[in-house]
């Protein structure tokens, strides 16, 4: 027997978004704190760490279901590609993964949720 694929809806395709997102999210910070063990202790490597471990705070936000840590994730990626455009910065894997981030997030964010759609006003949930 064949079973007949249904089609996936919208809050389903909104769920794998952000779980790939989330594991966007975990990778990246990883790769951040392992960096640690290739470079040399510096101010910036050390910053590159703590922005990994705000990395993988954020992918344990993304395992649930409120925006704020899609929209704190798409800020924090953000500051990342404001930064590639500086001419002598050479691009990274994770700055790549970063950007694929800043993309799913943005739209997670500007899809709706379809939860509050049919909600009157002053009508709570």
């Amino acid at each position: 027997m064949t079973e007949v694929s249904k089609p996936l809806t919208i809050t389903q395709v909104q769920e794998h978004a952000r779980l790939f997102t989330m594991l966007l999210t975990l990778t990246t910070g990883v790769l951040l704190i392992s960096d640690l063990w290739e470079q040399t202790l510096t101010q910036d490597s050390m910053a590159s760490a703590g922005r990994g471990v705000i990395f993988i705070l954020l992918a344990l936000g993304l395992m649930g279901t409120r925006r704020l840590s899609v929209a704190l994730t798409a800020l924090l990626c953000a500051t990342t590609a404001m930064g590639l455009l500086n001419v002598g910065r050479a691009i990274v894997l994770t700055d790549w993964l970063e950007l694929v981030m800043l993309i799913f997030c943005s739209g997670l964010l500007f899809t709706s949720t379809g939860r509050r759609s049919g909600m009157q006003i002053g009508e709570t949930e």
